[in-house]
């Protein structure tokens, strides 16, 4: 016979397990996943590497022909459009947007020092992902 289950408020059981899922301080919650992803095991690092990579390989093949063709025809038509003075381009907000890059390079760089497992499962699996398509 089966025993009735305990009487369980599950209000508690999120409260203690909010810490949890919410990131300390001021960290987002992408940095709080990559501290995650940091603090596993090599193998598992591993795995989840590969399994992400596989999923963005699959995910590029599949929307890739469709955005290329969108990406390609919107360079082309902003520079004709900025060719025949339709628009006209700040450059200065561009070096700001560059400069803004270059910290964000920074940071994936360090990550893939730091990362080392995660870094070539992922690289892996998307080939892998690119290449069961």
């Amino acid at each position: 016979m089966a025993r009735p289950i305990p009487d369980l408020d599950l209000r508690e059981i999120s409260k203690l397990h909010e810490g949890d899922i919410k990131p300390s301080g001021s960290k987002s919650y992408i940095d709080a996943a990559i501290d995650s992803i940091s603090s596993s095991g090599s193998s598992r690092s591993l795995l989840f590497g590969t399994l992400s990579g596989w999923l963005a390989g699959v995910t590029i093949i599949r929307v890739g022909k469709i955005a290329a063709f969108g990406l390609g025809g919107s360079i082309i038509l902003l520079h004709f459009a900025s060719e025949y003075e339709y628009i006209n381009v700040n450059w200065e907000r561009i070096r700001e947007s560059v400069r803004h890059s270059q910290a964000l390079m920074e940071n994936a760089v360090r990550f893939v020092k730091k990362n080392s497992c995660y870094t070539v499962g992922f690289v892996g699996g998307f080939f892998f992902g690119i290449a069961s398509t």
